[in-house]
């Protein structure tokens, strides 16, 4: 308890919903709604974390999808919904926020290097088998995709008041910032963890 206290502020805090453009890899744009729900956490020093412990991605528009796509509940953070012409169904690639933490049980699972210095495992796939979302293994030519759901959430919670979007335009700005992490730019392999 004192522990929790002197490294960390413990307790939820969430974001969202928060609704945003997606533009699809056929160049469709569709509208989603997300949320986070993460715990806080300020180590010594005030530098400040999050650890995500829920999120959630549901398709609003257009009311075909909307209808069609389950909302999808996952403790990582989705980088990419798309469909796949290829499989004929629908995917979504989420990134372990958490891939460098734990790496004993993780080596053990194969997750991590012999090492444990490399996250061989950072993302999880979902695809849409029979009206729910499925973890499956991750595809190999899923390496490289460019991320398009928003990564860089600053203005999630003004565009919340007012009652507007996150649109295209305006995720292209904010993740093109050129300290974001390569890992939320674009589906990577493996993570280096130190």
């Amino acid at each position: 308890m004192v522990a929790c206290f002197v490294l960390a502020a413990c307790g939820p805090k969430g974001l969202g919903p928060w609704q945003e453009e997606v533009q699809l890899s056929d160049g469709r744009v569709i509208l989603v709604e997300r949320f986070e729900d993460s715990t806080l956490r300020k180590p010594i020093g005030d530098a400040g974390g999050a650890f995500l412990n829920k999120t959630t991605l549901k398709v609003v528009a257009p009311t075909d999808l909307a209808t069609t796509l389950p909302e999808l509940t996952t403790r990582y953070r989705p980088l990419i919904v798309d469909f796949d012409p290829t499989l004929g169904t629908w995917f979504v690639i989420a990134f372990d926020e958490r891939a460098c933490q734990d790496r004993i049980r993780k080596r053990e699972r194969g997750e991590m290097d012999r090492t444990g210095l490399i996250n061989l495992r950072p993302n999880f796939e979902y695809r849409l088998q029979q009206s729910a979302w499925v973890e499956v293994p991750m595809a190999p030519d899923r390496i490289g995709l460019p991320v398009n759901l928003l990564i860089q959430r600053i203005t999630v919670e003004e565009r919340m008041q007012q009652r507007q979007p996150v649109r295209l335009e305006e995720k292209r700005r904010l993740d093109s910032h050129a300290g974001l992490p390569k890992e939320y730019r674009k589906v990577v392999a493996s993570v280096g963890c130190g």
